[in-house]
């Protein structure tokens, strides 16, 4: 039994924090393509961003996981699969959220939505248009965000400077159901239970026809951990978090060395799976 799908996080774990992806890492997932292997990109980020990382990885074709697990989309960023809050969902969480100073953030189908930017205390990208109009970012309108941002969003984010009460708001956001994890040690991923990462993959394997047996999946942090969970070789680069690093069949060198290139070399060569 070989690797017949794999999926990967972006941001620290393909992508070095402020860095750029590498040859070796494009290469990699060009020889995926040319060995009938689906590599998809499995991001927190929205589609605009997520396609800037897919072009840069050469890939013209296939589909990203985007929003943490929110939507599965084509290149062209047309939905295929769509786990949503409902509106009450998304109220609920905003109005627990929105009782702390942090930036809340929603993820639309095609827009971002922000309000109370200046609780992040560092510059966040402005008002703007992206790919002739079809997808937009709004910061700092409480109306609009009210209005659009908590109509089916596929996640919440709180964005904040202080440790102390991001835990305070994770631990409440967990005792009012909501599944709540981390890409970055700044921000909380906030979903409806049972949403993310994992269950896009595992509805993507299904779609391909893959057992969760020969599917690999690689993460950083914790916003990774639900995919990790759901593939038979689940691996942590040397970076990840304790969490992560402690349930992995397989710790890859540190994403700035090419940890996950080298590991599907490895997978490439029948030498794992």
């Amino acid at each position: 039994m070989g690797i017949r799908f794999i999926a990967s996080d972006v941001d620290g774990t393909i992508l070095p924090r402020g860095g750029e992806i590498s040859e070796r890492t494009r290469d990699a997932v060009r020889r995926c393509g040319e060995q009938g292997v689906p590599f998809v990109i499995a991001s927190g980020r929205w589609y605009v961003s997520a396609k800037e990382i897919a072009d840069r990885l050469g890939q013209r074709e296939g589909y990203m996981i985007i929003a943490n697990g929110g939507a599965v989309v084509d290149m062209a960023g047309k939905p295929l699969m769509e786990w949503v809050m409902t509106r009450d969902e998304a109220r609920r969480a905003y109005d627990i959220a929105r009782r702390r100073d942090v930036m809340v953030n929603s993820f639309v189908r095609d827009a971002v939505y922000r309000v109370n930017t200046r609780a992040l205390k560092r510059p966040v990208k402005g008002l703007g248009d992206y790919l002739g109009g079809a997808y937009h970012m709004v910061n700092d309108d409480r109306e609009v965000f009210e209005e659009c941002g908590l109509r089916a969003p596929y996640k919440l984010e709180a964005y904040g400077d202080d440790p102390a009460v991001l835990a305070e708001l994770r631990k409440e956001l967990v005792e009012a159901g909501y599944s709540v994890s981390s890409a970055y040690a700044d921000n909380l991923e906030i979903m409806p239970a049972g949403c993310g990462k994992g269950t896009a993959v595992r509805w993507l394997a299904q779609r391909f026809g893959v057992a969760v047996e020969e599917c690999m999946a690689f993460g950083d942090n914790t916003n990774d951990l639900s995919m990790l969970e759901a593939v038979g070789w689940p691996v942590a680069v040397e970076n990840a978090v304790p969490e992560l690093r402690a349930m992995a069949r397989v710790v890859a060198p540190d994403c700035a060395r090419d940890g996950v290139a080298q590991v599907i070399e490895r997978a490439l060569r029948g030498e794992i799976g």
